[in-house]
């Protein structure tokens, strides 16, 4: 039975013609028309201006280089006890910063984040407002009831 790939040497074997043998401690580039061997520098996003930068290092333009945009999500969260109806739109806009950052739109991501900052800020502003009168209107209504009890004897 012949070998349909060629004469190709086996497994263990000392190499046969074809490549030079390289001595233990010398480093070289393969021969001309050789592929370079797996994690040589040259592979793909090893070297800038290649596919990408390596895995787990950020690129330029995204964030962990300076640019990293605020989501304001745990503010919006918290709004919902001061004024809810505004909350639910600031929670809204502070997922589209989330899915504008992982696509990589940052221009979409500032503008929802500054969006999302803008309805929080009403929101407690109008929730600040609303409890303090909560408050007062309390405060008068015990001392009301406390006037008008002692005026009437009941």
């Amino acid at each position: 039975m012949t070998n349909p790939y060629g004469n190709q040497q086996g497994y263990g074997q000392p190499p046969s013609g074809g490549m030079p043998a390289q001595q233990p401690g010398q480093f070289g580039q393969p021969p001309q028309g050789q592929p370079q061997p797996y994690g040589q520098p040259g592979q793909f996003g090893q070297q800038p201006g290649q596919f990408g930068q390596p895995y787990g290092q950020p690129g330029m333009g995204q964030p962990g280089m300076g640019q990293e945009i605020k989501d304001y999500f745990g503010w919006a969260i918290g709004c919902i006890f001061l004024f809810w109806p505004l909350a639910i739109f600031a929670i809204i806009k502070s997922n589209e910063v989330k899915s504008n950052m992982r696509m990589g739109n940052l221009p979409a991501a500032q503008e929802a984040s500054n969006s999302t900052k803008t309805m929080c800020m009403i929101a407690t502003i109008i929730g600040a407002i609303g409890w303090a009168i909560t408050i007062i209107m309390i405060i008068v209504s015990i001392a009301t009831v406390d006037t008008y009890v002692g005026t009437y004897g009941y």
